[in-house]
């Protein structure tokens, strides 16, 4: 598989990433939301909730920009720069602020509100670990792309 080729595969699954976030955020969020404006004891509770929820796509959508950009390089054949290793640590942190915000606005809401019981809480633990793990893995790449970034240099200066 080419450079290029492996560009392109790798923008394919960002576009289609981005597809399946837009569909969540936009239309799959806003009709599980609405069902909590039936309850009565939650109705006051859906556009806090909604904000709350719907901000969460914030830091998804600017990873998924600086994705781009590092397909980018990688179809230019520049896949171990520090660019990249930076916009891959900004991700990694991206995921981290992500969970930590998703991960208080639960505790938030099921402490002050009752909102989240069993289930509901078990699925939130669950999406928060995914977006921790994510993290992680994120930022264990920077770190690599940075090492292979500084061998690259110090390889090109012996030449």
């Amino acid at each position: 598989m080419t450079q290029k080729t492996f560009a392109n595969l790798l923008k394919a699954a960002i576009v289609l990433a981005f597809l399946c976030c837009a569909l969540v955020y936009a239309l799959y969020v806003p009709v599980v939301m609405e069902g909590i404006r039936h309850y009565e004891e939650y109705a006051r509770l859906w556009l806090p909730c909604l904000i709350f929820i719907e901000l969460t796509a914030l830091p998804i959508l600017i990873a998924i920009v600086l994705a781009w950009r590092i397909t980018r390089d990688i179809g230019q054949d520049n896949s171990f720069c520090r660019a990249n290793a930076e916009r891959m640590k900004k991700i990694s942190l991206l995921a981290l602020g992500d969970v930590a915000y998703f991960w208080a606005g639960i505790a938030v809401f099921w402490f002050a509100f009752s909102l989240a019981s069993g289930p509901e809480l078990i699925l939130a633990v669950l999406i928060g670990s995914a977006g921790l793990i994510l993290a992680v893995c994120a930022g264990a790449l920077s770190h690599l792309i940075l090492k292979a970034a500084l061998l690259r240099e110090e390889n090109d200066l012996t030449v």
